[in-house]
């Protein structure tokens, strides 16, 4: 893990690198090297120690900062909300994680379903014996019976030329016809 130190009105002492590299290095730890690295500033101001530790992770970076007398008690606060922080994104991306998992889930069943409602056509298709095609007329209730018994069909479907909706008629196993219109 790289890790970028700067001191300003500071003198940064082999004690205080080995110090900041150390606590740095047990956050990365946890993450792929080659991808996280950690930008340190460590600065006085008036008697106060700032620490700031910025933290890139693949496409997140972190930001944290610390003030104190002292710059190894700065530093500790400052790592310790990082830690914070990571542990608060891990958990949402555990969330997220259960949300994908829950979606990708979801989608495998509709895609089974699918699948079995196809095989389920493939079926239907197979008990289809006849396929007839036709155009829709506008005709009234009398045309449709006369045309019904003209072609001998034991179902007849027809536009309406009053209500200009599509309507059925169809024998029963009385032989009295039946009309079927939409609402």
């Amino acid at each position: 893990m790289r890790v970028d130190i700067t001191a300003r009105h500071l003198e940064l002492t082999e004690s205080i690198d080995y110090y900041v590299r150390k606590k740095i290095e047990k956050i990365g730890k946890f993450y792929d090297t080659n991808n996280v690295w950690a930008h340190v500033v460590l600065s006085v101001e008036k008697a106060r120690h700032m620490t700031e530790i910025i933290l890139y992770l693949d496409k997140l970076s972190l930001v944290s900062k610390g003030y104190s007398y002292d710059v190894y008690s700065s530093l500790d606060l400052t790592v310790n909300k990082l830690k914070k922080q990571l542990k608060k994104q891990k958990e949402v991306s555990k969330v997220h994680r259960k949300d994908n998992l829950k979606v990708s889930r979801d989608k495998k069943r509709n895609i089974e379903k699918i699948s079995s409602s196809c095989s389920n056509m493939e079926n239907l298709r197979e008990r289809i014996s006849e396929i007839r095609r036709f155009d829709l007329k506008s005709e009234t209730l009398e045309e449709a019976v006369d045309n019904m018994d003209n072609l001998a069909y034991m179902v007849y479907m027809f536009k309406d030329g009053i209500y200009d909706k599509v309507s059925v008629l169809y024998r029963n196993e009385k032989g009295s016809l039946v009309l079927l219109k939409p609402n």
